[in-house]
């Protein structure tokens, strides 16, 4: 699949929101379609305690962690893929890294060039919402993409 012919963007990060979005979008979509299955995780270095000033760690350790971290995103990726075939849809897996995450997903919708992003939300509200903010909002707001926001039944 290259940068130009993935029409669609499903943000995925595992959570019971985010499969639901993929059910959505299977239902709602032409079946067939192609679609890239996005989990994005933030570099550790921006993580405290991780990064240079911080914990210490000799280049084998700080590989093996990140490069850990990389594959764990990718499985989620791959487990959103195998769930994105079963809807309907002709899904390609993969991990991204950058941060924060609504950035990561409007940065890589504009790479591939996607038409829509998929995304599911919490819908959290009040303190909780100011607090944690939502990553679907954030996409909302500074994405140029088309955008389907999923929310709970």
């Amino acid at each position: 699949m290259t940068g130009t012919d993935t029409s669609i963007l499903l943000a995925y990060d595992g959570s019971d929101h985010a499969k639901r979005a993929i059910e959505v979008a299977g239902k709602r979509l032409a079946p067939g379609g192609r679609a890239l299955v996005a989990t994005v995780y933030e570099p550790l270095g921006r993580v405290p305690f991780v990064s240079v000033t911080g914990l210490p760690m000799d280049e084998e350790t700080a590989d093996t962690v990140f490069g850990a971290a990389h594959e764990a995103a990718q499985r989620v990726a791959e487990e959103g893929a195998s769930l994105a075939r079963a809807a309907g849809f002709d899904a390609e897996a993969l991990a991204y890294e950058g941060g924060p995450a609504w950035s990561a997903i409007s940065q890589l919708a504009d790479e591939r060039n996607v038409d829509l992003i998929v995304i599911g939300s919490r819908g959290l509200s009040g303190v909780k919402h100011v607090v944690l903010g939502s990553v679907a909002a954030a996409v909302a707001q500074h994405s140029r993409r088309s955008i389907l926001i999923v929310h709970d039944r």
